[in-house]
């Protein structure tokens, strides 16, 4: 692949910990979505996804995909936690595959690891698993993204060790590639005017419809709604913020207009999402 695809890619880091366990996460339903990588110190994990069980413990690595599982931690559980996305503009994750294997088999993971943990735990004191919602440097930001980047080429060169091949993004028209570039560059505050992409793509706005559902399945629009929601949720995770902040955020004219929008596009009221996914 080239520069121009491999820039498509959304690599972000979510959270980088060492430590117990917290009591509300050892055993719940996970939505899934991002990828995770857990090196258990000390006590056990089990993953179920659908009939599939996998166990690790101590001195174990398990390495998690973007699919919804259901986790149970012992009560003694100690854990190395990276959580993280590596996603293309459609939404498919680079690599999408569970598997345990032991730290003495991924050195380099374990170093990276262990480097970027240290980082973020002297840059954000005290984040654990809410690094998103902290105000960043631009110093201490470049210096995690470095860290970051560290740790997904040690991420990578494991899985590929173990035969796993990262998704590619193959075959894309280059119309499609600027497409994408300019919808993750769009500013929520403005309205998104597809006839003006598609003409200065060089084609019409049906044409541009038609590259892109066969690239990724979406019209241009509904990449941009997709992505808007994905915004909110990530913004909303962020437990701090208010409701009316998030709106604004996002464009919308007032909290009453957000909240609308978002039952209509998530299933439930942003609140409640909030709840349930904390």
């Amino acid at each position: 692949m080239t520069v121009a695809d491999w820039s498509l890619l959304q690599a972000r880091l979510i959270w980088a910990y060492a430590g117990p366990v917290a009591p509300p996460n050892r055993r719940m339903q996970a939505k899934g979505g991002a990828l995770f990588a857990w090196r258990l110190r000390r006590g056990a994990v089990r993953v179920r996804l659908g009939r599939r069980v996998l166990r690790a413990g101590a001195g174990e690595w398990l390495l998690g995909g973007p699919a919804p599982h259901v986790q149970e931690f012992s009560d003694d559980a100690e854990i190395v936690s990276v959580n993280f996305r590596l996603q293309w503009p459609a939404g498919d994750a680079l690599v999408d595959r569970f598997l345990v294997l032991p730290e003495a088999d991924a050195t380099g993971m374990n170093r990276a690891a262990d480097k970027l943990v240290r980082l973020v735990a002297r840059r954000f004191p005290g984040a654990g698993t809410d690094l998103w919602g902290r105000t960043v440097s631009p110093d201490a930001f470049f210096e995690m993204q470095a860290g970051f980047a560290d740790w997904t080429r040690a991420y990578l060169a494991v899985l590929a060790d173990r035969g796993v091949a990262p998704s590619r993004l193959s075959g894309v028209d280059a119309r499609v590639s600027e497409a994408w570039r300019a919808l993750d560059a769009h500013s929520w505050r403005e309205a998104f005017r597809e006839k003006e992409l598609a003409a200065r793509l060089g084609v019409s706005v049906g044409h541009l419809d038609r590259l892109f559902v066969r690239q990724c399945g979406l019209t241009p629009r509904a990449y941009l709604a997709r992505r808007r929601l994905l915004e909110a949720k990530r913004i909303l995770a962020d437990r701090a913020r208010p409701v009316k902040e998030v709106a604004f955020a996002l464009g919308f004219s007032g909290a009453a207009h957000f909240c609308r929008w978002f039952r209509a596009a998530a299933g439930e009221a942003p609140g409640r999402w909030r709840r349930v996914a904390a």
